[in-house]
């Protein structure tokens, strides 16, 4: 189960710039990546959302696409549906290294979420 967790985050760090990501303004709700296209929601299985803002802290939200393909993710779906959180984490948008504080809110959530799968 966690490859796919895995694999979600080595694409994620290969296609985007992270700290830019996370730090740049977003709605509430909103998604910042991947791009809601099918072939994105299908390749990429899962994605990450903004969540509220406290202060300079952000959260940032990962959940499962209702694409992803891999059993454990659709079984995932299946008890908590699309909009259930895998793994939240809080984004310091104020951090004097976006990309070290990417780093860390990646890493928070890749484990939150082989708690939660």
């Amino acid at each position: 189960m966690s490859k796919y967790i895995s694999d979600f985050f080595a694409k994620a760090n290969q296609n985007f710039n992270l700290g830019e990501k996370f730090k740049a303004p977003h709605s509430p709700g909103s998604r910042i990546l991947p791009s809601k296209t099918n072939k994105n929601d299908a390749d990429y299985q899962m994605r990450i959302d903004a969540g509220d803002m406290v202060g300079t802290q952000r959260n940032i939200v990962l959940q499962v696409n209702s694409q992803a393909k891999a059993t454990p993710l659709k079984e995932w779906i299946k008890k908590n549906k699309t909009h259930g959180k895998l793994a939240t984490a809080s984004f310091d948008t104020a951090a004097e290294d976006p990309q070290k504080e990417a780093a860390r809110v990646v890493e928070e959530l890749r484990q939150k979420a082989k708690e939660n799968l």
